[in-house]
């Protein structure tokens, strides 16, 4: 194998590399997890990541998996519904026959008397509050509360609780539990209950799959018409009418370690700043199905995408993401920018975006011919999270032409007098010209032939080029006093 063919080898491989380490499929065909239907996944202090599957609970440590039925039959062939590791370390494990079982990593203590007697089939979600008591979601079942030693269930009967059909639980920096369920979203403050519908809110649908409370308290709720930003006060809700949001059915919802929100939906995956949105499916990422059921966010921002039947999907790479606009905001689509080796051009709305491996570092340059842009460049390094705001604006706009001879037709007349300037608009698809005085012929060829000639040209006025096809034009200006031409090449 020669040296050039051994290089490109090498190149492709590596290329395939930084792919797989970006969007990573595990299903029970090319790998050992245990089901292709993923209902939890959790990661605990050493990275380990613990997943709950239709087959029951396997663990992920590096490249390895364990199948912990092989521990604890009562996990063989069982739905683990969720998963959530305590303050010790301790997993909390809730499944569909066996209720709540909990795992130190060596041994075994379940609650079988307790989830008889309370009725806890179906746990669906374990919340953890500040003193590390225990609020459980049952589906079917109602809500049930833990302090370590006695246990209490609420239900609709005998409570505030709107629904005993418990989704989800999350607990605020007030220490009030948030209980979504398929009747609307219940708030608990231990002693009074409050209540959100429909009906009495902004909320879009009864349904309420997940709720994550952010850094300013803000609340998040996923609901199956759309997402909804509650603040205490006043509500906000994004669909797809409203919001680039891919589908109003929001089944999670989680937060990674800079505050963006990621948004699982039944088309495709959502990262959301408060201002900026990126979307990933399947034709401008890996992902091989666009209805993502779970997501879960390691220390790393690395994120755990779980499906019905598709497996677990990790994404690990971030969106390097911006703008590229002329001095007066308009958009420049189709433009070319550099990052890192990659070539990438921006869309219609001038936006350009790639996917670079977590840790990397990258220079953006935008290069575009006969444009300067401030910044020149954007150098990100060690990059760990999205990077959204990476715009640039074009700032001067020259024509990148090769002046030819000037052809006197007065030898009285000197060269500067016949100085011609051409600066093209080329993403609105027009150029306008300069020269001393007010009127001139001008004519455009492309080679032998004739694409345009205006007698009477006015100085700085419109000429539409936006529908000759690219290549090199000859641009003759003439007046009774000169004439000059100047070298045009249309690459867009």
């Amino acid at each position: 194998m020669t040296k050039k063919i051994l290089l490109f080898v090498l190149m492709v491989l590596l290329q395939l590399s930084v792919s797989a380490q970006i969007w990573t499929i595990y299903n029970t065909q090319n790998s050992n997890i245990l089901g292709n239907t993923v209902l939890a996944v959790t990661v605990d202090s050493r990275g380990n990541k613990w997943v709950g599957t239709n087959e029951g609970m396997c663990k992920l440590a590096g490249k390895a998996w364990t199948d912990y039925s092989m521990f604890n039959e009562k996990l063989k062939g069982q739905y683990v519904n969720c998963l959530t590791v305590d303050s010790d370390d301790m997993l909390w494990i809730g499944t569909d026959d066996h209720g709540m079982i909990l795992f130190d990593g060596i041994h075994w203590e379940e609650h079988s008397a307790d989830t008889k007697r309370l009725n806890m089939k179906f746990v669906r979600d374990i919340a953890i509050d500040a003193r590390g008591e225990k609020w459980i979601g049952v589906t079917l079942g109602g809500f049930v509360h833990f302090d370590g030693k006695k246990w209490k269930k609420y239900t609709h009967k005998d409570s505030g609780l709107l629904s005993d059909f418990v989704l989800c639980v999350a607990i605020d920096k007030d220490d009030m539990k948030w209980i979504g369920t398929n009747e609307g979203l219940s708030v608990f403050d231990g002693t009074t209950w409050y209540n959100y519908t429909p009906k009495n809110s902004k909320l879009p649908s009864e349904n309420i799959p997940s709720v994550v409370v952010d850094k300013r308290n803000v609340k998040w709720i996923a609901t199956l018409g759309g997402l909804c930003r509650h603040d205490g006060r006043t509500w906000e809700v994004y669909t797809t009418h409203n919001s680039p949001l891919p589908s109003n059915q929001v089944n999670d919802l989680a937060l990674d370690n800079n505050g963006i929100l990621w948004i699982a939906t039944t088309k495709g995956l959502a990262a959301f700043d408060g201002k900026n949105w990126v979307i990933y499916n399947k034709e401008n990422t890996g992902l091989p199905i666009e209805d993502i059921k779970i997501i879960a966010i390691d220390k790393k921002n690395n994120r755990w995408l779980g499906t019905d039947f598709s497996g677990l999907i990790s994404f690990s790479g971030f969106t390097v993401q911006g703008k590229l606009v002329d001095e007066s905001g308009n958009a420049m689509p189709n433009q070319k920018l550099k990052i890192g080796t990659a070539d990438v051009y921006t869309d219609d709305n001038g936006v350009y975006r790639t996917e670079v491996v977590g840790g990397s570092n990258v220079v953006v340059t935008p290069e575009v011919d006969g444009v300067v842009f401030e910044p020149p460049s954007i150098s990100i390094s060690k990059i760990n999270s999205m990077q959204l705001n990476s715009d640039f604006v074009a700032k001067r706009q020259t024509i990148a032409a090769k002046e030819e001879e000037p052809k006197s037709t007065t030898t009285s007349t000197p060269a500067s007098v016949s100085k011609v300037v051409v600066t093209p608009y080329l993403e609105q698809g027009y150029i306008t010209i300069s020269f001393n005085g007010d009127v001139a012929e001008v004519e455009i060829k492309s080679g032998t032939k004739v694409m345009r000639t205006i007698p009477n040209y006015k100085r700085g006025n419109k000429i539409n080029i936006s529908k000759f096809p690219r290549g090199i034009y000859k641009i003759t200006v003439r007046t009774s006093q000169w004439e000059k031409t100047v070298t045009l090449n249309k690459k867009h």
